[in-house]
This record gives structure tokens, C-alpha cells and sequence, in this order.
């Protein structure tokens, strides 16, 4: 079965659902006669009453002409040419369409009377298949709407009497009615509701009366909220087939209801399920029904995060501008506007965000759903409180079921709740479009400049010709005219914004421009004036923040560069294992290494440790001079110039040059073994020697070891400086002093000088008179003095010789005077050999 959903303006949305359960098998017995056509045309087991027959077929038709025939294309060659349903060689009925809506077009019995063979209280079935003939069938508009009457029968499903031919590509399609007689012989009837030349052309075939029920299906309605926090919005659940009567139209998810009507109002945003169970027990279910706001916020998903991570919250939907906020209090919140921000919260948080502002939800018309009867409106038509049998045009009345006012309107339920109030109307002829349906009784006061939203639900009670709405404020047509469904009992908004300008109240009418006397039937319900609706949009997200865990580690001291290190723990003190950065482990240098966790999942720090290591320092000291051989030492410091203490060894020694050893005291990262050497230059040692060189007498310095450093300081026995060299010439006799300095130590020596005569006498002649009595060689280092006679004859010889010879013999005895012959043999000079006389003088 195919469903006609119209488009509706604003908010509303609808979605069908079909669901099929198995209903009670169908009979094989066919309680129509003919219902193929094969056995004879009207009056053979049904009847035509308002379309003319055309026989025999010429391949031209008229409107409100009918055929029996194998191929719509032999009664007119512009349809479309095909066989029938039965065989596709069989007989079918064509029709081109009636320009006037109301046609009967088939009829139970010869004689267009009702049928017997009906048990009461007994399901039965009634179907035929329809196809469109004409390739100017392309919109609703132009295909055949089909009206169903029965007699005799209650219960009737689908509650829609009427059906719209299929499209011409969709081929046969089969129209099914459940009911249940209420009496032995029933009545059917088939009638075109719609009127025009253009296509409105189709064929029948294979009609159908079973006992038994049609398949349980069912559709769904939605509205959804207008607002995330407002609860306006409906579920309508539609079923056909099954066994009748339903019972309860069960919804249950966000909000529990239940009533007989399936029609659910007053609901949140949320996700529901309905139901309803037939009279056989089988039900019909649609599950996870979604109402959800128009552009309702979407928000981040809550998410969990470490301490001292951040993560980033996003919003769009909504109208305007966005405001978040903070539970507990959050500084990392520093852009509350924003659609998309980064926070840090420091524990868990949640974040709300709101959009919008609210706008008043007061509907500002009186009685707009006719729960308080016939009051608060006025209307130019006739408040009729019963139009049977033959219904009063212009009139209306306040009901909760228009089949009940008048018994030809289809049966429906209010818009409301199903079971309120409604207004109907038998639409007026009166052409001129100013007969007021329905206008507010007493001014409406509103407000200037505002947008309101004016609105109503209309819904069609008969499916010919169907209302032409137009709505006027304050004299001032809204819009263009809005059309009622075509199909009964289709609740349908229609909307309209209007801007208040300067006008501080609202006087509105609405019209009806449909003037046919045939149908223009309808029902209105919820009119409602309410400010445009702005909505206050809030979602909140929870951040939840997870404590970090430190791993924990023995901190490690600073070392001395070189030290041992050893290996870094893959496993903290509280059992957390990892790895470390850089892996391997440096004594030479100050490193930081990092630890990471091996679980990257769980909230873990990752620490660090400092390896301190302390470069090696050299202790600094002055050097110390050289001392001399026995000067008093200073005790060496106990602390370098770059504050490295410790001690020295060995013990301070001032006799000889010694290397000391300086040793740091732990934990300074100093070097040890650091070597100072005391230098401790020795006296010097020398000597003096005395004697003639050649004519001089010289002082002479003999020193074991000169050197460089060595120097000389001759004093005479004035203490007058008289020398700086190694060796002096004197020229007189007396006590000279030298003092020799060597790598700055210094020795000083006497020596008494006491001759400085250096030529050799040439003869002695010893009167004792003092002068010239000996030969005196004193200046000189003799080492043996030999005297001969001119014979060669040794006459005198002594070693070591100073003066001691007077002219004497060896034997003491004087010699005579004369020229001896002398050798001398020196300890420093050559030996020397000459003559010497003796000259006695007497």
C-alpha cells in the first residue's frame, strides 16, 4: 500500500515506518461475483452508476466515459496500451476520469444494492487493483483520487477512505480494506473524487471480498521539540489491517504514555518506542524513534585526561553567540566565546555551554484548542448542532470526532490529544472569499516590533475539493493560500511568520477560498499565536582529570668525573617499570635523564634525574723558592689557592732538596699526588788560596762546583769591597774576607795575607839588619825550595817553603858568599830555577 506524506513547512517532520505481521490467513472464497469481468459487463455482479459505457470502442473517449475492455488503448489510442491484472489477456474497466468530482464508478451487485453471505462480527477484506492509463498522469494533481463508501460495516482500516492512483510506471497497484460487518449484506461503493480533463484516467481489475484481515502495518509521525528544554513535540502512529479493534497505543522511552488514539503530544527530546496490539494479539512496534531539537547544540564528548594535559572542548549548533562555563572554577577558561577552546583543568570539571536566549512559549489566542468549547472566536458560519442526513452547507461545530457530527465526514480524532476538542466545517459556496471562518473574538494584545509565529493544524474530513486557506492580519494577508490535504484525517500545520511593526494588537482572521458545494470539508484544531520562538540552547561535558603517579627513585648524589655509576633501575620504588633517556649512563658529564613509562595509557609522569658530576679539579699552590741548606721552612698550606684542603708529605726538610706530595681530602673531586719540591741549595764550599802569579800577588777563590749562579764578594780588612770575580790581585799584606754566593746562599772565609811581594830576590845578605835578609818566597805556594853551588852541588833543600833561608847550608852552617843556583817547585806555578848571591857586608 502506497502512502501519500505531503511536505509540511516549519518544524514539523514526519517519518513513515511500515511494519507487516502476520495477519489472519485469507479465505479462498471471492464473495463478489465478477470481480474479474470476465462473465459481462454492469449488472453482471456489479454496477456503474455515473460513468457512460462507450461500445463499441472506436480509440476515442470523453470524460465521464468508462470501457470494458482487454487494452486501454483500443477505448482511447492516447493511453497507454497494456493487458489486464488477471492474465494480461482478460478484461478490465477503463475509465476516462469525470470533469466533476463524485462519480460512482462501481457498485456491489447487479443492481448496485448491498451483497449477502456476511457473518456479523466477522473480519473481512476488500481490495482491487488500480493502474493509470495516461501519460499526462505525472503529479498528484492529475492522478485519480478514489473514494471508498461502505454499508453495513464498522471498523474500517485504513481509517483513510480515499486512495490516489499510482503513477503510470508504477503499474498495478492493489487498494486493500479490512472491516467487520455488522450485518449479513453490506454495501460497497467506488467513486472518483477528484474532477479534470487532465489525466485522471485508469484502469480496475480483479475486485476482491474476503473473510479474513489485512496485514497489521502501521506508520509513524514525528514532531519534533522546537527546543532542546521545551516538550512540544509529538509522535502520531498511523495502523492499518489486523483485527480490530486495537487496543492501547503504547509509548515508552523519555516519557511513558498510553491512550486509544496513538496520537503521543507534550514530549521532550529523547528516544521512544511505540506500540499497539490488534484484537487478535498481534502487534505492531517501531523502536528507537529519535525527537531531537532543531540545530540543538553538539557538543565534545567527554573526555579524561592526566593532570597537566589539556584537551580541547568544541560546540556548534545553537543560535548566537557561545558562553561557557566552569565547575569548579577553571583559569585555564580564558576564551569563554569561543566555539572551539584548549583547557588545562587542574581536577575534574565540567564545562556547560549556553546559546540563545528564551523567548515567551504563551499562546496569546484564547480557547485555541476549543477545550472550552464554542467560545473566545467568531465565524461566519452557522453553528449547526446536527447536519444529518443530508449535511448544511456553512456550517460548523465543536466535536471530538467529525463522523460523529456528520455521519458521510471521515472519522478522526482531535490534533490535541486525540480525544479533545475540535472545530469542523461544511465549507461555504459563497464566492466572494469574505465569509471568516474563524477570527479572535477580542484583540490580542502584542508587542511592537516583534516576531510571532501565527499557526493552526487543518486536517481535510471529506477528500473532495479540499479547503483553500488564507489568513489575514490585522487586514493584511499573510501569504499566499495554503491547500488542505487531499487525503482525510492527514493533520497538517500551517505556519506563518508576522512581524508586529507598530501595531500593538493582532486581529486575525482566516478564510476559506475553496467555494465547491462538493466536499470542502475540514477541521481545524491549535491555533496559536506565540512569539517566534528563540530557544535557550545549554549542553554540558564532563572533563574528568586523572592524578598523575610519580614514579619514584633514590636520588644519586653528585660524582667526582671518572667515578663508577651504576645502572640506572628499570623499575621505580613503586613498581612502575620503564626505560630511561639517553639508556646509558655518563660519569663523565652532568646529564638528565628521563624516564618513561612502558604504559603510555595510564596517567604517569615521566621524571627525571640529574647526575651531578663534578669535574676534577687540580689543586693550585705557590711554588716556594729555594731556601739554602738549613734556613728555616714555613709550614706548606693545608689549602690549595682554589680551596682544595688536605695534607702534605713528608715531613718539611730543610737540609736537602725533597718533592712533597699534596693528598685532597674526600669528596672534593680533586686530583691527588699533586708535587711541590722544595729546592734547598747547598753553602757553598771553597776555599782561598794566596801567591805570586807571575809579579802580582793574587787571592784566588776555589770553589768545588761554580756555576752560573755563583758570584763573588771581596772585602779587605776595611770591609771595603775590592773584588766581584773569582780571584783578586792585592798589593799589600793584610786580612782580606770573601764571601761567595751560590743559587743565593752564601759562604763568607778569611784569609791573612802576609806578604804580597812577588819577584824573586836576586841575592840575600842576611846582617840581620831586617833588610833583605832571607830569601822570602812567602808569597808564593812553594811546595820545596833546592839551593846548588856552582859546582852543581845541592847545598840546601827544604819543602814547603815560606822564608827560612838565611844563606845557611843544609846543616845550618853559613855558606860563603857567592852566586848559588835555586829550583822552586810551586804548588800552583811552574818550577823556577835562577841565581841568587850572598853578600855578607861586614
Amino acid at each position: 500500500m502506497k502512502i501519500q506524506t505531503p511536505f509540511f513547512v516549519q518544524s514539523i517532520v514526519f517519518m513513515c515506518i511500515s511494519v507487516m505481521t502476520v495477519g489472519t490467513t485469507l479465505t479462498a472464497q471471492n464473495l463478489l461475483n465478477n470481480g474479474d469481468f470476465e462473465t459481462g459487463g454492469s449488472g453482471v455482479g456489479f454496477l456503474v452508476n455515473n460513468y457512460t459505457l462507450i461500445n463499441p470502442l472506436n480509440g476515442v473517449s470523453n470524460p465521464g466515459q468508462y470501457a470494458r475492455t482487454t487494452n486501454p488503448n483500443l477505448m482511447n489510442t492516447n493511453y497507454i496500451s497494456g493487458g489486464d491484472h488477471t492474465t494480461g489477456t482478460g478484461n478490465m474497466l477503463v475509465f476516462d476520469g469525470a470533469i466533476s468530482p463524485g462519480g460512482f464508478f462501481w457498485t456491489t451487485s447487479d443492481t448496485g444494492g448491498a451483497i449477502g453471505g456476511f457473518t456479523v462480527g466477522t473480519s473481512y477484506v476488500f481490495s482491487y487493483w488500480i493502474k493509470s492509463v495516461s501519460n499526462e498522469v505525472t503529479s498528484d494533481e492529475s492522478r485519480s483520487n478514489i473514494g471508498v463508501f461502505f454499508v453495513g460495516v464498522n471498523n474500517i482500516s485504513p481509517a483513510v477512505l480515499n486512495k490516489l492512483a499510482p503513477l503510470p510506471e508504477e503499474g498495478w497497484q492493489k487498494v486493500s480494506y479490512s472491516f467487520v460487518a455488522t450485518a449479513p449484506a453490506i454495501l460497497v461503493r467506488l467513486r472518483t473524487l477528484n474532477g479534470g480533463a487532465l489525466g485522471n484516467d485508469f484502469a480496475v481489475d480483479d475486485f476482491v471480498i474476503e473473510e479474513g484481515s489485512l496485514p497489521l502495518e502501521g506508520s509513524i509521525a514525528t514532531t519534533n521539540p522546537n527546543c532542546p528544554t521545551s516538550t512540544d513535540g509529538s509522535i502520531s502512529v498511523t495502523v492499518t489491517g489486523g483485527s480490530l479493534p486495537y487496543g492501547s497505543f503504547n509509548l515508552t522511552g523519555t516519557v511513558t504514555q498510553s491512550n486509544s488514539n496513538g496520537i503521543f503530544s507534550d514530549l521532550p527530546t529523547g528516544t521512544y518506542s511505540v506500540s499497539v496490539i490488534d484484537n487478535n494479539g498481534e502487534e505492531f512496534t517501531v523502536e528507537t524513534i529519535v525527537l531531537v531539537a532543531p540545530n540543538d547544540l553538539v557538543i565534545s564528548e567527554p573526555a579524561t585526561i592526566c593532570e597537566g594535559e589539556s584537551t580541547e572542548l568544541s560546540v556548534s549548533g545553537g543560535v548566537g553567540s557561545f558562553t561557557w562555563t566552569a565547575n569548579p572554577e577553571d583559569s585555564s577558561l580564558i576564551n569563554p566565546n569561543a566555539s572551539t577552546l584548549t583547557v588545562s583543568p587542574l581536577v575534574t570539571t565540567t564545562y556547560t555551554v549556553i546559546s540563545g536566549e528564551e523567548s515567551s512559549t504563551t499562546n496569546l489566542v484564547f480557547n485555541g484548542d476549543f477545550t472550552q468549547g464554542n467560545v473566545g472566536f467568531i465565524t461566519d458560519y452557522s453553528q449547526v448542532p446536527d447536519p444529518n442526513p443530508f449535511g448544511v452547507q456553512s456550517s460548523y461545530d465543536i466535536v471530538q470526532n467529525p463522523n460523529s457530527w456528520f455521519s458521510p465526514f471521515a472519522s478522526c480524532g482531535d490534533h490535541t490529544t486525540g480525544d479533545g476538542n475540535l472545530i469542523v466545517f461544511d465549507g461555504s459556496t459563497d464566492p466572494t472569499g469574505t465569509i471568516r471562518v474563524w477570527c479572535n473574538e477580542n484583540l490580542i494584545n502584542v508587542e511592537p516590533n516583534t516576531d510571532y509565529t501565527f499557526s493552526y493544524y487543518i486536517a481535510s474530513v471529506a477528500p473532495e475539493n479540499p479547503a483553500i486557506m488564507q489568513v489575514q492580519i490585522n487586514g493584511v494577508t499573510l501569504t499566499e493560500t495554503l491547500d488542505a490535504p487531499s487525503v482525510t484525517c492527514l493533520w497538517t500545520l500551517h505556519s506563518f511568520t508576522w512581524n508586529s511593526g507598530a501595531a500593538t494588537t493582532a486581529s486575525i482572521c482566516i478564510f476559506n477560498l475553496e467555494f465547491a458545494n462538493n466536499g470542502n470539508d475540514f477541521a481545524l484544531d491549535d491555533i496559536s499565536l506565540v512569539e517566534t520562538l528563540t530557544c535557550v540552547y545549554e549542553k554540558s561535558v564532563t572533563i574528568t582529570v586523572n592524578p598523575q603517579v610519580i614514579p619514584e627513585f633514590d636520588p644519586v648524589g653528585p660524582i667526582c668525573s671518572g667515578d663508577v655509576l651504576a645502572e640506572l633501575p628499570l623499575v621505580s620504588l613503586n613498581g612502575i617499570a620503564g626505560s630511561w633517556f639517553p639508556e646509558l649512563v655518563d660519569n663523565t658529564t652532568t646529564t638528565t635523564y628521563t624516564f618513561t613509562p612502558d604504559d603510555q595509557t595510564a596517567c604517569i609522569s615521566s621524571p627525571t634525574l640529574t647526575f651531578v658530576v663534578s669535574p676534577l679539579i687540580t689543586p693550585v699552590f705557590e711554588s716556594v723558592s729555594p731556601i739554602c741548606l738549613g734556613d728555616e721552612l714555613n709550614a706548606l698550606p693545608t689549602t690549595s689557592q682554589n680551596g682544595v684542603t688536605g695534607f702534605w708529605t713528608p715531613e718539611l726538610n730543610n737540609t736537602q732538596t725533597t718533592t712533597y706530595q699534596f693528598t685532597p681530602d674526600p669528596g672534593q673531586c680533586a686530583i691527588g699526588n699533586i708535587e711541590l719540591v722544595i729546592t734547598v741549595n747547598p753553602i757553598p764550599q771553597f776555599t782561598i788560596s794566596q801567591g805570586c802569579e807571575g809579579s802580582v800577588y793574587m787571592l784566588n777563590s776555589i770553589i768545588e762546583s761554580a756555576d752560573a749562579t755563583t758570584s763573588y764578594a771581596w772585602f779587605n780588612s776595611s770591609s771595603v769591597q775590592i773584588g766581584n770575580s773569582d780571584s783578586i790581585t792585592i798589593s799589600s799584606a793584610g786580612i782580606y774576607r770573601l764571601i761567595v754566593t751560590q743559587n743565593g746562599c752564601s759562604e763568607e772565609q778569611m784569609v791573612d795575607v802576609l806578604s804580597t811581594l812577588c819577584v824573586i830576590q836576586k841575592g840575600i845578605s842576611p846582617n840581620h839588619d831586617g833588610l833583605n835578609d832571607s830569601f822570602d818566597l812567602s808569597s808564593y805556594n812553594v811546595t820545596e825550595l833546592q839551593i846548588f853551588n856552582r859546582y852543581g852541588v845541592s847545598v840546601y833543600k827544604k819543602a814547603n817553603y815560606t822564608n827560612e833561608w838565611f844563606g845557611q847550608c843544609n846543616k845550618g852552617n853559613e855558606l860563603p858568599d857567592g852566586t848559588y843556583y835555586y829550583v822552586i817547585n810551586f804548588d800552583d806555578l811552574e818550577t823556577k830555577t835562577g841565581w841568587i848571591y850572598i853578600n855578607k857586608p861586614y
